[in-house]
């Protein structure tokens, strides 16, 4: 092999070292700079990417943590509303128990969802937790839309028929037409003034002061409103359905026949009129041809079945 000998000197020293270097060295020098500019190269690169790839990585993992944490908000609200839609069931279990209605199951309410997944769909749920909370959550939300939809239709269908018994009860007599003391009651009695016995006594009286407000017991049509020989200021309300409420005695009367009337809409007040010892109101309730007992007709307190 070939050989140069080179001598190196030493600044400000007369020492100098001398060596011998291959030739091929020389000639391979060119070469060693370009491998040396390439291995800075890739140094920078590498460098670069290293740098950019852990900036890249650190805003994935903060999006990734950002998306579970709304995930986790996302999960929190479903169990909420799932919750509140149980208690929307059990309100309308309630409803349909006071109604007479057939009570509804849970099960009525699950729909099912899913069904068999393709291998790559299996293992890009394996793969990533968020994809699989995703799904899982996605599903979740399926079978609580429809829960909700089901909920939303039985509650439609259970107010349209609230709603028409409460039309019709807005016509059944709940409440007691005036206030004072029951002074008769319904039933055979010894009448006040003649003194016959055992004529039957078709109402209830109650006695107060006179001018005493007297309330419609339901919303009816006034069939009579008129001065009779034995209840003096006589009212007649037709409610429909073969159901008549009728008031006598009174001391003025403020409707007039055809008129239509509300519950608790002021009738008129009571009085002294026709066959009467005291100021009182005669009330009767007639079902069909038939009277019946009032106080059948009358809630407690001020309770109606509105």
């Amino acid at each position: 092999m070939k050989f140069y000998k080179t001598t190196i000197h030493f600044q400000n020293s007369s020492s100098s070292i001398s060596l011998h270097v291959p030739a091929i060295l020389f000639k391979a020098w060119p070469v060693l700079r370009v491998v040396v500019l390439v291995g800075l190269v890739l140094l920078l690169v590498q460098l670069s990417t290293t740098t950019v790839y852990d900036g890249v990585l650190g805003h994935v993992l903060s999006d990734r943590s950002s998306l579970n944490k709304e995930l986790s908000q996302i999960e929190e609200t479903l169990d909420y509303l799932s919750g509140t839609s149980a208690d929307f069931l059990n309100d309308e279990k309630r409803l349909h128990s006071k109604y007479g209605l057939p009570v509804p199951e849970s099960e009525s309410r699950e729909l099912a969802t899913g069904g068999a997944l393709d291998p790559d769909s299996m293992l890009l749920r394996k793969s990533s937790p968020i994809f699989e909370k995703m799904t899982v959550l996605r599903e979740t939300a399926g079978r609580l839309q429809g829960k909700l939809e089901n909920n939303n239709s039985s509650f439609v269908a259970l107010t349209r028929f609230m709603n028409q018994n409460k039309a019709m009860w807005r016509f059944v007599p709940s409440i007691s037409p005036t206030r004072g003391r029951y002074a008769s009651a319904f039933g055979p009695r010894i009448h006040p003034v003649t003194g016959e016995v055992g004529k039957m006594h078709q109402g209830v009286d109650i006695a107060n002061d006179r001018w005493t407000p007297i309330f419609a017991s339901a919303d009816g049509m006034v069939e009579i409103a008129q001065l009779s020989s034995s209840f003096g200021n006589f009212i007649t309300l037709n409610h429909g359905n073969g159901i008549k409420t009728r008031y006598g005695h009174m001391q003025m009367m403020l409707v007039q026949p055809g008129q239509f009337v509300h519950r608790y809409q002021i009738i008129g007040y009571m009085g002294n009129t026709g066959r009467s010892v005291g100021p009182h109101l005669h009330y009767e309730v007639w079902v069909g041809n038939n009277p019946v007992n009032p106080l059948a007709y009358m809630l407690p307190g001020d309770h109606s079945v509105d």
